[in-house]
């Protein structure tokens, strides 16, 4: 498979996976718990693209920091479907102490998140650019979910 036609689509497919992040934040925010759970199991199929583009950079012997860049997304997203879909597990959001579990997966996610920023730069400026304000963008929706979260709080306390 042509190596522009395999980065194109990991460059396609980190876009989805932020706006799949997105949504599940915007759900958060909007207390739709319901919905949020539905979308777990499709936010684990994005599990089946990162591998499948993997695996094709692995036998088109494509550089090394592509290889590198794409692995992190795949740890991710099976702690992703370990954590949330295999366990069944109520997710905790804001918990007064941190289990391990959840800290892991949130670097996991951070670290998975910044490589596909890498590996938009490998292929180019433009894609980098790209997934970085895709980041951005992500974490902004993640910044309206706390201010969200912290507003409930303040009402609930008082």
């Amino acid at each position: 498979m042509d190596k522009v036609l395999i980065d194109n689509l990991v460059v396609f497919s980190a876009i989805i996976y932020y706006l799949f992040l997105c949504l599940v934040y915007l759900l958060r925010a909007y207390e739709r718990d319901k919905q949020e759970l539905m979308l777990a199991p499709v936010f684990s199929l994005l599990l089946v693209p990162f591998v499948a583009l993997w695996t094709l950079n692995l036998l088109n012997g494509s550089d090394i920091g592509r290889l590198i860049a794409g692995f992190p997304i795949i740890i991710y997203l099976v702690y992703d479907l370990w954590y949330r879909l295999i366990t069944k597990k109520k997710p905790l959001h804001h918990p007064e102490r941190w289990p391990v579990g959840l800290i892991v997966y949130l670097i996991l996610l951070q670290i998975g998140s910044i490589a596909l920023n890498w590996y938009g730069y490998i292929i180019s400026k433009f894609h980098g650019h790209v997934l970085v304000i895709s980041y951005f963008v992500m974490l902004g929706c993640f910044g309206f979910y706390q201010y969200r979260y912290n507003k409930r709080k303040k009402v609930y306390k008082t």
